[in-house]
């Protein structure tokens, strides 16, 4: 039989905290905008901080739905159940505030050194009431792993980021009031921000600010490890300690010779002569330190 709380119940918050998986639903005001239910994952993304607030660290992905909706109107959703040991659901209803990146209180909740791969913000919930049901609908599953895919890409993207920083000048702490736009590098996860987290699928405005800070993002030594033991490559253990070359952190920029190589079969081809050039000036300028 069901039950519902003015707060979260202690014996529910170890459970909570063992769950590799939660989902989260927001819906906006509007008739005609799409509800949303997202599922989440991922080791040390979900923090109790007291029976009242929780919060979670939200990653990179193509979609932005719930930092739209909690944008408008705050209401949000979270939903946990067991797929294994006693059946239960546990749903806490509340109301979220979006912290973005490099943002102070981002800062707070999050230390530089645990930040995971692609975070775009924290998402704090105020619960306001909590529900418990049986669940004996839903199936036995037994976990298997992390999947690595997602920290993989976006610690590559990170790195791309690190190593051509953005050309406009602009702070690394955000507030409301930066409006400046910075020129991005290429295939960088701010540029993958400004293009695909500022709207929801209706039009709401998502990711306002983190795509303009100047900070740096955090290495990832344990990812550089796990890519370069896929690849077959060095010692995946001394990169994990941070020593050796970083495969993520300094990607390998060509060469003065074979840049003018390529300078060469271009203006004997003459396909596309000028961006081509540009883009091999840019890959120089980078190569020489400069601006």
């Amino acid at each position: 039989m069901g039950q519902f709380f003015d707060e979260i119940p202690e014996f529910l918050v170890s459970w909570v905290l063992q769950q590799k998986l939660f989902w989260v639903g927001t819906a906006p005001l509007g008739q005609e905008g799409h509800v949303n239910v997202s599922p989440k994952g991922g080791a040390g993304t979900f923090h109790v901080v007291d029976s009242k607030r929780v919060w979670y660290e939200d990653k990179s992905g193509s979609g932005v739905e719930t930092i739209a909706h909690l944008r408008e109107n705050g209401r949000i959703t979270v939903l946990f159940n067991a797929f294994e040991g006693p059946p239960r659901i546990v749903r806490l209803f509340g109301t979220g505030t979006v912290y973005e990146f490099a943002t102070p209180e981002y800062d707070a909740s999050i230390p530089i050194s645990s930040r995971k791969p692609g975070s775009r913000a924290v998402i704090m919930i105020d619960v306001h009431k909590v529900g418990t049901s049986c669940g004996y609908g839903v199936p036995f599953f037994d976990y298997r792993a992390e999947r690595t895919r997602l920290d993989e890409m976006a610690a590559q993207k990170e790195s791309v980021d690190n190593v051509c920083p953005t050309t406009t000048p602009h702070p690394e702490t955000l507030t409301d009031d930066i409006d400046t736009s910075p020129n991005l590098p290429e295939d960088g996860l701010k540029l993958y921000w400004s293009q695909n987290n500022i709207k929801s699928i209706d039009g709401l405005p998502a990711l306002l600010m983190a795509f303009k800070s100047a900070r740096r993002f955090n290495d990832h030594p344990e990812i550089e490890a796990l890519v370069k033991a896929k690849q077959g490559g060095g010692d995946a253990n001394e990169v994990s300690k941070g020593k050796g070359k970083g495969l993520l952190s300094s990607p390998p920029l060509p060469s003065t010779s074979s840049v003018m190589m390529l300078m060469l079969v271009v203006l004997a081809f003459g396909t596309g002569v000028s961006a081509i050039i540009e883009k091999i000036s840019r890959v120089c300028q980078v190569q020489e330190g400069l601006p």
